[in-house]
């Protein structure tokens, strides 16, 4: 199953990130309420490590290190788009967070596994659970009958 995971991980990583980074350099920007979701490209690199210890033991090598190292980068990148998400008006999108950094903190715990910080664990267990529910908050409150996603305007605008 590890193996399997492994491949997805990485042809997703291939094909849609490639497809989603030339939407956003040569197409204009997503709405508002989809700028969130750009969190998700925090999850390829996370999940292949995750997946890749899976297959190789939990030993670090080569491999491990890399995609250790791209999942800092994305890391480094989402934290630079904080100020930009913090401009934005909640929407669902904001729930792409909630898979990307749990998988994230997965890997995280694999990494503090091996290098065994003290306390490090319950630090990220802690953050990442009081991150998810800063996500819920806003969602519960604003909870109502009726539509979530806000209605598109033409089919064509939903397809940019």
């Amino acid at each position: 199953m590890a193996e399997t995971v492994f491949g997805v991980g990485v042809i997703r990583w291939l094909v849609l990130g490639s497809l989603t980074l030339n939407r956003l350099f040569f197409r204009p920007p997503p709405p508002p309420s989809l700028i969130p979701t750009m969190a998700i490209e925090s999850a390829p690199p996370v999940l292949t490590g995750v997946a890749y210890f899976a297959i190789n033991g939990g030993r670090v090598d080569f491999v491990a290190r890399a995609l250790g190292c791209y999942a800092i980068v994305m890391a480094l990148v989402q934290l630079r788009l904080i100020p930009v998400y913090a401009r934005l008006s909640y929407s669902p999108g904001f729930w792409a967070f909630t898979f990307s950094y749990a998988i994230v903190a997965t890997d995280a715990l694999l990494w503090l596994k091996l290098t065994r910080p003290p306390g490090a664990t319950a630090y990220v267990i802690v953050v990442v659970t009081l991150f998810i529910v800063a996500i819920a908050r806003p969602y519960r409150r604003r909870a109502r009958p009726g539509p979530v996603l806000p209605r598109a305007t033409t089919h064509a605008a939903v397809l940019g």
